[in-house]
């Protein structure tokens, strides 16, 4: 009898110590999860409950054609990528085997339900999507060749997001910078920085300062603004970016030098291409009374320099007229200044070759401040009394030598038409002629004399 209830009392306990065992065993735990969950197993995505295997095959066969179909893209770092489908080749059936050897139960485990499983496709990716990724320089090419695998392995339809690089992980140097002293209203000036500071742009990645700043609250002044973008335009110019859209203010401001300043509204903006291989940051910060702006990045193997060329245009005289001023006074009403035609080139040499590369950045044009004169209207009397030895006829001419002066006349005024009509008639009858001609006769034009009086 003691033997019998020995026997009893060691079931019961060994059962409550299995009981307790199984549900502290973490696998356990997820089996028994597994198995309550009623959504079943899967491969690739696609549920397989209650298929043998050639339904299985024969289903994701299907889906995988049905995934091809659609576009698969890359995204991430401002960049879509269009990814070729032939880059990923599938082994179903090894998935199948993969999947039956984990679902299945041992034959001594005959209390044990059947697992629940949800397992990827086993896919092969292409090397040639291996290449686009390191092309992309400011991706992490095996963290995001993780990423794409298991996104495929299920057929996902969803954008697939790069994985960035850990820019702290390289050696950046300081490739380009800039520096002025703040002279301009500093109105926004600490919310433009927060928003531009620190801010990484990847390898073919384009930047765009407007997008950067949209919501920030740029404050009253657009002279703020200006001057910070003149300064990271400045700094551009020192490295190979491409430069995709600038403009001019129109002026020559009180910093930098001609040709280098830039101004952005909601219809312009500065734009440019980060060509280099490795990503780049923009660093922005105030240094006592001046603001620097910086560009790191990987060290390459060309550097940049930027050459201003300008041309003068004399300004113009302008004269306007008033009667409130006396007769040949004057009166400076804004002096001019000199504009200029610029134009900024950029040269782009290899450190350790002979290569060089120069292009034409931007022509500008800064138009001068015209001199304004104002003059008066009055006229002021002059003298017509002329200077008697301006009048001294020394050839013999009958006209004064000195012809030069405009009071001085050389060709007689003609007659009036009616002196002119009066000399065709003969002089009255009752007139004598110095000539002793009789009376009433005249000379006509050949010299003959006509009688008068007959």
């Amino acid at each position: 009898m003691k033997i019998i209830w020995k026997t009893v009392v060691l079931v019961v306990l060994t059962s409550f110590l299995f009981y307790l065992w199984s549900s502290n065993f973490p696998p356990l735990q997820q089996q028994v999860s597994a198995e309550s969950d009623g959504s079943g197993s899967s491969i690739g995505g696609q549920p397989v409950e209650s298929l043998n295997r050639d339904e299985i095959i024969s289903l994701l066969n299907s889906k995988i054609l049905e995934w091809k179909q659609n576009p698969i893209i890359l995204a991430g770092n401002s960049t879509d990528i269009t990814l070729d489908p032939e880059w990923f080749t599938f082994d179903v059936e090894s998935t199948v085997e993969q999947f039956e050897s984990q679902v299945s139960t041992a034959w001594y485990a005959f209390w044990k339900s059947e697992r629940t499983i949800h397992l990827p496709l086993q896919v092969v990716i292409s090397p040639e999507l291996t290449e686009v990724i390191d092309g992309n320089g400011q991706s992490d090419t095996e963290a995001t060749l993780e990423v794409i695998k298991n996104q495929v392995g299920i057929l996902s339809n969803e954008p697939i997001e790069t994985v960035a690089l850990d820019m702290s992980l390289f050696q950046t140097d300081r490739i380009a910078f800039d520096i002025e002293e703040i002279s301009i209203n500093t109105s926004g000036l600490h919310d433009i920085i927060s928003a531009l500071n620190e801010q990484e742009i990847g390898s073919g990645e384009m930047f765009s300062i407007n997008e950067h700043l949209e919501g920030v609250n740029l404050g009253a002044s657009e002279e703020t603004i200006n001057f910070v973008t003149s300064l990271i335009y400045s700094a551009v110019l020192q490295t190979n970016f491409e430069v995709i859209e600038r403009h001019s203010q129109g002026r020559i401001p009180n910093y930098l030098e001609p040709g280098i300043e830039a101004t952005i509204s909601n219809s312009k903006d500065f734009k440019f291409i980060n060509t280099n291989n490795a990503p780049a940051s923009i660093k922005i910060s105030m240094k006592e009374s001046e603001l620097l702006v910086e560009i790191y990045s990987v060290p390459t193997e060309t550097v940049a320099n930027y050459l201003v060329s300008e041309k003068e245009i004399t300004p113009r005289i302008i004269y306007r007229y008033s009667s409130e001023l006396k007769p040949n006074e004057e009166k400076l009403i804004q002096e001019g200044q000199p504009g200029l035609r610029v134009s900024v080139y950029r040269t782009i040499s290899d450190k350790a070759g002979p290569y060089e590369k120069e292009e034409l950045i931007s022509r500008d044009y800064y138009p001068p401040v015209n001199r304004i004169v104002l003059k008066s209207s009055l006229v002021s009397e002059t003298s017509t009394t002329l200077d008697p030895d301006l009048t001294v006829d020394m050839n013999g001419d009958g006209l004064p030598d000195i012809k030069d002066d405009p009071l001085i006349s050389t060709n007689p005024s003609p007659p009036a038409e009616s002196e002119k009509e009066q000399s065709n008639f003969p002089p009255p009858a009752s007139v004598e002629d110095s000539d002793g001609l009789p009376e009433g006769s005249y000379y006509d034009k050949a010299g003959n004399i006509i009688d008068g009086s007959k």
